[in-house]
């Protein structure tokens, strides 16, 4: 996907938003978004085949932009702490730019695009309860952030822990509805959630009850995801080619171009496991994932990596 063609679906993402929010998704037609965009409902058609395919692809955008931003919180050089809360800060933004279009879904009973994912895990035969991939991505870097705040003694509660974050991350942005209060802003509601969890994690620590969420209901995320533990400098390309691949899978791009992206990933990951990378097949592969405006993070870190791999064999 080329940039110009990048930027004209952000553009048909923030005019659909807008129009949802004002007129409703019902009462929005594929034609008022054409012309709010400017160009002909022919230009949107190449884009978006249908309504219910833009909704799902708000959705595949707005999960892919915040998976990326809580991955590319890891590579930054901050304390646990200060990780955490920027990736409560990401949630939070992130929550209020779709606020309201996930309203108006829940008003209107219009639920296109979600559980989508979830069904194509059921036809592939995944076994076991359902999830959506950035539930798992957000548990398993919150986890992280927690362990390396509190200590491994914390981690038997990280379930329980990331239920009472997500609840109140959530509530947050309803105070105004629920309440009648003003809207609080966002560096009042990281320090109160800073002091719950503080005092949350004291008394568990202290008291030392079972935890709700058992940790067996949640340590094969861990093992299907090792991004937490593989954290060697050789394992690291890999990893980052398996987030790419997580991404795609939500990121809104036409099937075509998709498959060739995870085509593109494949080719890579094989010729990594070669004694001697060929540098062309490796620097064609980044060439090709650099179009893909979703892996845009992701191929940033993982370009100096290779080129660093690939310089180190040729001085020997």
């Amino acid at each position: 996907m080329t940039d110009r063609s990048a930027e004209r679906k952000q553009t048909i993402f923030s005019v659909a938003l807008s129009l949802f929010s004002e007129r409703g998704i019902k009462a929005t037609s594929m034609q008022d978004i054409a012309e709010r965009c400017g160009f002909s409902k022919g230009t949107l058609y190449q884009h978006f085949r249908s309504k219910e395919e833009l909704i799902q692809s708000i959705h595949q955008y707005a999960l892919a932009t915040l998976q990326q931003k809580l991955e590319s919180l890891e590579s930054q050089n901050h304390t646990a702490r200060e990780t955490f809360l920027a990736q409560i800060e990401v949630l939070l933004h992130s929550l209020i730019e779709f606020k309201t279009f996930m309203v108006m879904q829940i008003r209107e009973q219009e639920f296109t695009g979600i559980g989508d994912g979830l069904r194509q895990q059921q036809e592939a035969g995944v076994c076991g309860p359902s999830r959506h991939p950035l539930l798992t991505a957000a548990f398993i870097q919150i986890r992280r952030s927690l362990i390396g705040i509190y200590g491994a003694e914390v981690d038997r509660y990280s379930g329980d822990l990331f239920i009472l974050i997500g609840g109140l991350t959530f509530s947050y942005l309803q105070l105004s509805d629920d309440w009648g209060m003003p809207e609080i802003p966002i560096p009042q509601a990281l320090q109160h959630l800073e002091r719950m969890v503080d005092a949350a994690v004291d008394r568990l620590l202290q008291a030392s009850p079972q935890p709700l969420i058992a940790p067996s209901l949640w340590s094969g995320w861990i093992e299907e995801n090792p991004i937490l533990d593989e954290s060697g400098a050789a394992n690291r390309p890999f990893i980052l080619i398996r987030q790419m691949r997580d991404t795609l899978a939500w990121s809104p791009l036409l099937r075509a171009e998709r498959e060739a992206a995870l085509e593109t990933l494949e080719v890579l990951e094989a010729e990594l496991k070669e004694e001697r990378p060929r540098r062309a097949i490796v620097k064609g592969m980044l060439g090709n994932l650099r179009e893909i405006h979703s892996l845009h993070g992701a191929v940033e870190q993982l370009e100096p990596l290779l080129l660093y791999r690939l310089d180190e064999q040729t001085a020997f």
